[in-house]
């Protein structure tokens, strides 16, 4: 074999990518992220939008059937308070747990359900036109031991709670805290604090903190609508 020839004949250079062709792949994926972002950002807003208002759903029928398997009244407890974490609030007090109460006549309230709290950035909408049940709350008390049944997991006071509030009755009906009353101690004053709300205001919905304060209506949001002599759930989505 010739030296010379193997010395001179051409190596193969190994296949790599040019500094032109790596910008503009890398240019590419940016630009796909980019695109794909805000469709995915959107996506798991609905989800944990549809998630709280479901969970919800299934608590007031846990609430109804409660009241039917005691014989004795049952409230859900809708807690509004001001929560110093959530940037969207601005310092104003929303409605961001609930809890199932077993309210026996002449005894103190007792929780038969744990608090549930919605998820991070869903809030229940306080404007009239948007949940004409939430309008009317009064101020969370603490029992004969002086006990308050609910206790921010911010640390906000549990005095400064308060709570709007639906009661379920043995017969499957229910009825909405219409006045501030509503934890009076004669059982004159908690029967008249309770009354049956037409169909058309029998509802409340579930927002995006950041839309809560929108007159319009969001383009996502939960609704729910109680008919309140047989305490049946209506959910309605865009």
């Amino acid at each position: 074999m010739n030296i010379q020839n193997v010395i001179r004949r051409p190596t193969r250079l190994s296949a790599a990518f040019t500094l032109v062709e790596m910008i503009t792949v890398v240019g590419i994926i940016a630009l796909l992220v980019a695109l794909a972002t805000p469709a995915l950002v959107d996506v798991i807003r609905a989800t944990r939008l549809n998630s709280s208002g479901d969970s919800l759903s299934n608590r007031l029928s846990l609430a109804q059937q409660s009241a039917v398997a005691r014989s004795n009244e049952v409230e859900m407890r809708f807690y509004k308070y001001t929560d110093p974490t959530n940037p969207d609030a601005s310092g104003e007090p929303l409605f961001y747990a609930y809890q199932v109460v077993d309210v026996p006549n002449g005894a103190d309230p007792r929780a038969i359900s744990e608090v549930y709290y919605l998820d991070s950035g869903i809030v229940l909408s306080a404007l009239t036109k948007f949940s004409p049940m939430m309008q009317t709350t009064t101020d969370q008390r603490p029992d004969s031991t002086g006990n308050y049944l609910f206790k921010p997991a911010t640390g906000i006071p549990p005095a400064s709670v308060r709570y709007a509030a639906l009661r379920f009755y043995p017969d499957g009906s229910c009825r909405l805290l219409t006045t501030a009353n509503g934890s009076g101690s004669s059982a004159n004053a908690s029967a008249t604090a309770y009354t049956v709300k037409p169909l058309p205001e029998s509802y409340f919905t579930l927002v995006e903190a950041r839309t809560m304060n929108d007159s319009n209506t969001p383009n996502n949001f939960y609704c729910l609508q109680l008919d309140f002599y047989t305490g049946k759930v209506r959910t309605y989505r865009p």
